[in-house]
Parts: C-alpha cells; sequence; structure tokens
C-alpha cells in the first residue's frame, strides 16, 4: 500500500466515529456468536450481542449521514441492512 494511503486509511481509522461505530459490531458480534455457541440455554448473551451490533450499526449509519463526502446510495444500503439485520433476528430468535 502507498504511504499516503496508508496514512489515510490509519487517520480514518482514529475518527471517534469510527471506533465507536466498528468496535461495538465487533464486539457484539463475538459476544452473540459465544452466546450462540458456548451457553446457548443464556439467552441474555445473544441478546446483549445484538443490542451492541445495533448500537454500533446506528454510529455508523450516523457517521455516513454526518459525513457528506460519502455517497446516498451506500447510506441507504446500510439502512436497509440494519433493517434487515434486525427483522431476520426478531424472526430467528
Amino acid at each position: 500500500m502507498e504511504e499516503e494511503k496508508r496514512r489515510e486509511v490509519i487517520k480514518e481509522i482514529k475518527e471517534p466515529l469510527f471506533i465507536f461505530g466498528a468496535a461495538p459490531i465487533t464486539i457484539g458480534l463475538l459476544v452473540f456468536f459465544t452466546g450462540s455457541v458456548s451457553a446457548p440455554g443464556i439467552k441474555v448473551l445473544q441478546h446483549s450481542g445484538m443490542g451492541l451490533v445495533f448500537l454500533g450499526w446506528c454510529v455508523a449509519w450516523v457517521e455516513e449521514l454526518v459525513n457528506r463526502n460519502k455517497s446516498t446510495l451506500k447510506s441507504i444500503a446500510m439502512i436497509a441492512m440494519g433493517i434487515f439485520g434486525m427483522v431476520a433476528y426478531i424472526y430467528l430468535y
């Protein structure tokens, strides 16, 4: 990767909205899968994991809306994916 692109990626990763969007999604997925695999009887782990994923998705969606240089289509796609994911989770569990 070129040095300029590398600096740009590092700068983007250090932004607070990226940290508050990506970290809850990652941690939420890990908690959800831990609750699904190792403790299937404990639904609180699964629900709290999905809550973290939803929180991270909301922050990432707001970041997309605030960042005007991103595309509107990507924002709409994120909304659709989030709604689809929540509906699928509610009907499957």
